[in-house]
């Protein structure tokens, strides 16, 4: 078995690759995105933003995908940072996506598990910070247990909810009644209609985020010049797929009905399955989230890790648990930040936090690509993203677009997002003087007593 610098084995095939790529992205966007398109856009017209995003996502999936594969390592965006822009833009990046953001982004996953859990389990008392939390602690002890094990159970996760999504939904639209839509307009032009439609973006782009995090396990999957881009093919066409078929289900079951629906899925399912079906969302729902937490708490724990391997956080992360061969000390303190975040605030803040972050690392990284490119690192490549620069500059330009607008919409809580991630800098500083300049040896990692 193959192992890559840092000594975690290349234990990932394509298909556990894919599991994770696709069980990341499908989480609770695709149960929440449908009511902000909705608003902005009745009918056939909410096609339209699920497929701008998705040709984004896809764009923003190239990009990372061929990062990748010039640097196939564990620690995914760090290690193109290091390379292309230094360690100080390295460290903030990382110190920010460790502790800031992928935290954020898992504390919205799973408050949206502890808003539904309720719902799936009749009896259970409201508590949904606490099932939250837990389910945070589950999935964090799942990844702690091993390689193999967290890939099947993400493969178990992903491929479950797929054929449930799918099943449940063409099982509403052949029961619907039917009948011709009530034809929809797009509302009128003007200050309420972009406020609804940037909205209506940024809940799609959350619904397709993720695209990213199957990159942060590079240095686990085999041959990673092949199977890193097969997995973004392979994942983008599958959401595009799904995500289309759930808009066209809305449409086809509310018509226009569909803008005045308190939770377009759910309303969808249960307009056509019969009230009842609502407990088989909410399972539905759990499943997705779950796997979504599994997944992303899996890839982004390597953000520690690889850090550690290089000299750039706490030696004591760079351990590999000596049973379970795992970044054990990264997977617990991700996830402890992220229940953190579950006790402290809200899901639509959580969202809005992250929505402005992240979209600074993708235009980040899609500079990274441009200087690897120019630089010819990794070449020749056995994938490259396809279209050259259209890639990076799509990217680009939905990131100045994204933030720039959610900037204007919400000063305040763009600032403090900002500031979150420049605080880096000052830490930055701070670690350079207490540890120096040495960095931890490119041997085998530690192993824990």
């Amino acid at each position: 078995m193959s192992t890559s610098r840092e000594g975690l084995a290349r234990r990932l095939t394509l298909w556990d690759a894919v599991a994770i790529h696709v069980g990341i992205i499908l989480g609770s966007g695709i149960f929440v995105a449908p009511d902000d398109v909705a608003a902005a856009f009745p009918g056939l017209y909410g096609l339209l933003p699920w497929i701008l995003g998705g040709a984004i996502a896809t764009c923003g999936a190239f990009v990372y995908a061929e990062c990748a594969v010039r640097i196939p390592e564990t620690g995914g965006f760090f290690n193109y940072y290091r390379a292309a822009l230094g360690e100080a833009p390295a460290f903030v990046a990382g110190w920010a996506g460790y502790v800031a953001t992928y935290p954020a982004s898992m504390g919205a996953i799973a408050r949206v598990f502890g808003d539904v859990l309720p719902q799936a389990v009749p009896g259970v008392p409201q508590a949904p910070r606490l099932y939250a939390a837990l389910a945070l602690a589950t999935v964090g002890g799942l990844n702690v247990a091993g390689v193999r094990l967290s890939a099947s159970v993400q493969r178990v996760l992903t491929g479950g909810k797929v054929l449930a999504i799918a099943a449940v939904v063409l099982a509403a639209v052949a029961a619907a009644p039917h009948g011709t839509p009530t034809p929809s307009t797009i509302p009128a032009q003007g200050g309420g209609f972009a406020a609804l439609s940037l909205a209506a973006l940024v809940a799609v782009l959350w619904a397709y985020d993720g695209w990213s995090d199957v990159t942060l396990v590079a240095g686990e999957v085999k041959e990673p010049g092949r199977n890193i881009g097969r997995t973004v093919l392979l994942g983008s066409a599958v959401l595009v797929v799904l995500y289309g078929g759930v808009q066209l289900a809305v449409t086809h079951v509310l018509g226009a009905a569909t803008g005045s629906s308190e939770n377009a899925f759910t309303a969808t399912v249960q307009r056509g399955l019969g009230p009842a079906a609502g407990t088989a969302v909410a399972w539905i729902v759990l499943v997705s989230t779950l796997g979504a937490l599994h997944g992303v708490t899996f890839a982004a724990s390597r953000i520690g890790y690889a850090m550690a391997r290089d000299g750039a956080f706490f030696r004591a992360f760079y351990k590999v648990h000596p049973t379970f061969q795992t970044p054990a000390r990264s997977v617990i303190a991700l996830s402890a930040a992220a229940i953190v975040y579950v006790l402290a605030t809200g899901f639509r803040e959580l969202v809005f936090h992250f929505s402005f972050n992240v979209w600074l690392f993708y235009a980040a990284t899609a500079i990274c690509l441009l200087r690897l490119r120019r630089w010819g690192r990794g070449e020749p490549l056995a994938w490259r993203a396809p279209g050259g620069a259209l890639a990076p500059a799509i990217v680009l330009l939905t990131a100045a677009g994204i933030s720039g607008s959610l900037f204007v919409q919400s000063p305040k809580q763009a600032a403090i997002g900002l500031v979150l991630l420049l605080s880096g800098f000052p830490v930055w500083a701070l670690w350079r003087w207490a540890r120096g300049r040495a960095t931890v040896p490119m041997d085998a990692p530690p192993q824990e007593h």
